[in-house]
């Protein structure tokens, strides 16, 4: 019996809330500059007239409250704790994994076992690493962004660290009836979805941390001059996206080409760099001069 909301559906609902909350940073300038940019960003202004409107003053008074850009470490310490979480609820069939079991309805399609834990290691792994970057990368900086980001930076972890693994509860119950959770998997010759998926979280994941590596080596507020910064003003929201494109993938349900949960994170994702990357790309042209953006896409080669 379904005792409250399906946690599939409520995964989706807050993805989709957050990439709409993300197009205001399209729509409402004001929200972008004041809500969304941080950093060098924050310098991005564009020509309006509305500065003196209500909303306006509104939005600029909310972006009075910050806290420290080093905040964004929190986002992956909750990752990895929300993997650790559920990794342990699951293989314990602990209280809050039977809880979510009991409010999920029943898939018409399921994820295989397999596909479940290497979508959760994918997970798990992608959390280690940023944290990793976060603390060995990161510079002292009095940077600040709003208080906002990071509340639903750290909630938007808390959902995808749900969403990587909930359409395949069915299958997890189902091992777990049998009393041995790691005895039901599979260890014959895996699947070409499987081995893609795996190929692109890798590639994807190295690419990101290179990129990483040589923003941390830049003298503050200079201008990459890396191979995939070369035709690409921000490559490691690239990569980002397509990470989740290999979880998505590895996460989907038989007969499904993309988890459909994790492809709504995507959304959010996406949207939220897309903002980002087009102020990068402003900055660097308001620094740099115009020429030193010319044949660079913002994220997405050839379409952004």
């Amino acid at each position: 019996m379904v005792l409250s909301p399906d946690p599939v559906l409520l995964c989706r609902i807050f993805f989709t809330l957050g990439t709409a909350v993300d197009l205001g940073g399209i729509f409402i300038p004001s929200f972008r500059e004041n809500i969304m940019n941080y950093g060098s960003r924050k310098d991005v202004k564009e020509k309006r007239d509305e500065d003196q409107h209500n909303f306006a003053r509104f939005i600029r008074y909310l972006a009075t409250f910050q806290v420290p850009h080093s905040w964004f470490t929190h986002y992956y310490l909750v990752s990895v704790a929300s993997s650790i979480f559920w990794a342990v609820q699951a293989y314990s069939n602990g209280p809050t994994f039977t809880f979510l079991a009991s409010s999920s309805e029943p898939k018409s399609a399921t994820v295989t076992l397999n596909h479940v834990l290497l979508a959760w290691a994918m997970m798990t792994a992608q959390g280690i690493r940023r944290l990793y970057e976060s603390l060995v990368f990161a510079k002292p900086s009095q940077a600040q962004m709003w208080i906002g980001l990071w509340i639903i930076g750290m909630a938007y972890y808390i959902f995808m660290g749900v969403a990587v693994w909930i359409e395949g509860i069915d299958t997890l119950r189902e091992s777990q009836s049998s009393g041995n959770l790691l005895g039901a998997l599979d260890f014959s010759m895996p699947a070409a979805k499987t081995t893609t998926a795996i190929a692109l979280f890798s590639l994807s994941s190295i690419a990101q941390f290179i990129c990483h590596k040589h923003l941390a080596s830049l003298k503050k507020y200079s201008l990459p001059q890396h191979l995939f910064f070369r035709s690409v003003v921000c490559p490691h929201y690239t990569s980002e996206c397509l990470i989740y494109v290999a979880i998505a993938t590895m996460a989907a349900p038989q007969g499904y080409v993309l988890n459909r949960s994790v492809l709504a994170g995507l959304g959010f994702v996406g949207s939220n760099l897309g903002v980002t990357a087009d102020s990068t790309k402003k900055w660097y042209s308001a620094k740099f001069g115009p020429k030193s953006m010319e044949d660079r896409w913002r994220m997405v080669p050839y379409v952004y």
